[in-house]
């Protein structure tokens, strides 16, 4: 004699399982087009390139602050962060080379301010880092230093085309203060972290 079935099944079935399988992937397939053709990758990694820059900077100044309490006086060189004698940093930060090849440096002799009286002496100290010009046709450059700008004030456009000149360094000092990207001929721009204004 058979039982007969009264009541729901427990379970799905195997085909039913697979079913399921199938549709989620092809909805994934679909949604995962779509998501590539909308979301910006290549500014994306560019934008992550300049938060590591920043997060460079941020380590160096923070060790030219160590240096001057433990010494008295500022470095003349990024080199003196990793003196012997010193021993702040273990090593200069590597340089983030699609912004710039040469990675940072120490400047002590650039007025970066406008704030030096004329017949003297005396200048800002900077750690600089200038942005490689990738090639000719390319906004990569000017993209970097915007997007910099733009982590400073994020009101700035990061929208910028190959030759966009950022303004002078007093200008962009005025404008964002001790941290920006200047340059006001194509090919030659430079990130600029302030660190003493004399």
């Amino acid at each position: 004699m058979t039982q007969s079935y009264s009541g729901m099944r427990k379970g799905i079935s195997l085909v039913e399982m697979m079913i399921a399988v199938i549709l989620f992937g092809v909805i994934s397939v679909v949604g995962f087009k779509y998501y590539k053709s909308f979301y910006n990758t290549n500014l994306a990694a560019k934008k992550a390139r300049v938060a590591a820059l920043m997060d460079q900077a941020t380590q160096l100044g923070s060790a030219y602050d160590i240096y001057v309490a433990q010494f008295g006086t500022a470095p003349t060189a990024i080199t003196d962060l990793t003196a012997n004698n010193a021993m702040i940093l273990t090593s200069v930060p590597t340089p983030i080379t699609e912004i710039g090849a040469a990675g940072w440096a120490l400047d002590t002799a650039t007025d970066y301010t406008g704030a030096v009286a004329p017949g003297t002496i005396a200048t800002d100290i900077a750690f600089t880092y200038t942005i490689d010009n990738p090639g000719a046709g390319k906004a990569d450059n000017e993209e970097y230093c915007a997007l910099f700008n733009n982590m400073i004030d994020t009101s700035l456009s990061v929208n910028v085309a190959d030759a966009t000149t950022f303004g002078t360094d007093t200008a962009q000092y005025a404008a964002l203060g001790n941290a920006y990207c200047s340059g006001t001929v194509a090919n030659t721009l430079t990130i600029v972290v302030l660190k003493q204004v004399n």
